[in-house]
C-alpha cells in the first residue's frame, strides 16, 4: 500500500511540470529564507509555525489542506544517506528518489500523519515539506504542482 502510494506520488511530482503548462491556476512564488521558492497557489495564507522544528505553515485557507515546512542542521552528506534515515524512521515508509529542478529529493509517505513528503539537503540542513491531508487525491495534484517548482534562490 505505502509503495503503491508512494510510486502515485512521484508520478504526480513527474507529470507535473505538464499539467502547470496547461493548468491556468493563478500561483504566486514565495521565497524563503533558506535559499528557495515555491509557487503557490494565490489563495494559500500562512498559519503560525514553531514547534517541532516546523518553520513554516501554510495551506488553502480551509483549515483542511496544510504544507508544514521543517527546516534542522544534519550530518548527512548526500541523498541516499537522507533516503536511508529516512527509512529507519518508525513513522515513515520507503523513500524514493526524485530530482526536482537540479535538486535531488526523498519522496515519502507518512501513514500515521495522512502526510506525503519530500525532504532535501540544504546548506547543511535538512529541508522537509510534509502535506496533508495525503488521502485527498485532489490535494495530492496541486502538491505535485507546487514541488515541481521548487527552485533554489542562491
Amino acid at each position: 500500500m505505502i509503495r503503491k502510494l508512494l510510486c502515485a506520488l512521484m508520478a504526480l511530482c513527474l507529470c507535473a511540470c505538464y499539467a502547470l503548462a496547461e493548468d491556468g491556476e493563478a500561483t504566486f512564488t514565495l521565497r524563503f529564507d533558506e535559499g528557495f521558492s515555491l509557487a503557490l497557489p494565490e489563495d494559500w495564507v500562512s498559519y503560525p509555525a514553531g514547534e517541532d522544528g516546523v518553520r513554516y505553515a501554510l495551506g488553502d485557507g480551509s483549515g483542511q489542506r496544510f504544507l508544514y515546512i521543517l527546516s534542522e542542521p544534519t550530518e548527512l552528506s548526500d541523498i541516499d544517506r537522507l533516503c536511508a534515515a529516512i527509512e529507519a524512521r518508525e513513522d515513515c515508509g520507503k523513500a524514493g528518489r526524485l530530482d526536482l529542478n537540479g535538486q535531488p529529493f526523498a519522496a515519502f509517505i507518512a501513514p500515521g500523519m495522512n502526510a506525503s513528503g519530500c525532504a532535501t539537503l540544504l546548506g547543511g540542513e535538512v529541508l522537509t515539506f510534509l502535506f496533508t491531508p495525503q488521502t485527498d487525491s485532489d490535494y495530492m495534484l496541486t502538491v505535485a504542482k507546487i514541488m515541481a517548482s521548487y527552485r533554489t534562490t542562491d
